[in-house]
């Protein structure tokens, strides 16, 4: 009897390591499928996406991970570019976050700024991070692209000012012009062609 309460004893304790692990690899599931990562009760990527800069300021100073990504490869200043929170993104990157970060299709945080058309963010960016204007992401595309094919054509200029080469080609062989004559884009082609 004696070696049965051990045995009982035993099987109790592996059990209740077993549902520790079966918890720890619940939540680090959740973190890596980028559920709501938090510290305290704020969702950063909430934060973020909504400009919400008191809750950001909280988080930071709980402590929270500003280079945390969600399930697509988004940090908190990638999703605050994208939409268009430009105080935010100074607020993030006074906090230490990685301005020039990826997502997991390459692309950094002028990508969808130019895909959006936030002028005031365009420039920010181009004057507060080194971010390389012609960065390329796994598809070769670059934000002039995105730009001109969305016909943006005010970010189109700051790029080009900021010297984005309108000659880079993508995965695919297209180019910002390119990209603009398929949408027929007419003033866009002639302003990437020409810079004017």
């Amino acid at each position: 009897m004696h070696t049965m309460r051990a045995t009982d004893s035993s099987e109790q304790q592996h059990g209740l390591g077993r549902r520790w692990l079966a918890v720890l690899a619940s939540l680090l599931m959740m973190v890596m499928a980028g559920q709501a990562v938090a510290a305290g009760d704020i969702d950063i990527f909430d934060a973020a996406r909504d400009g919400d800069n008191a809750a950001i300021r909280e988080y930071v100073q709980q402590g929270g991970d500003l280079s945390v990504t969600n399930s697509r490869s988004y940090t908190p200043f990638i999703l605050a570019a994208y939409y268009g929170h430009t105080d935010t993104l100074a607020l993030l990157k006074s906090a230490g976050a990685d301005a020039c970060a990826l997502d997991e299709k390459g692309s950094n945080a002028f990508m969808g700024v130019a895909f959006r058309g936030f002028d005031e963010t365009a420039r920010w960016l181009i004057a507060n991070t080194d971010c390389d204007v012609n960065h390329r992401n796994y598809s070769g595309q670059t934000a002039l692209m995105m730009a001109s094919l969305f016909g943006n054509e005010d970010i189109i200029k700051l790029l080009l000012q900021a010297g984005a080469d309108p000659s880079i080609q993508d995965a695919r062989g297209n180019t910002a012009q390119s990209l603009a004559a398929a949408q027929g884009l007419s003033r866009i082609v002639t302003l990437v062609k020409f810079n004017m």
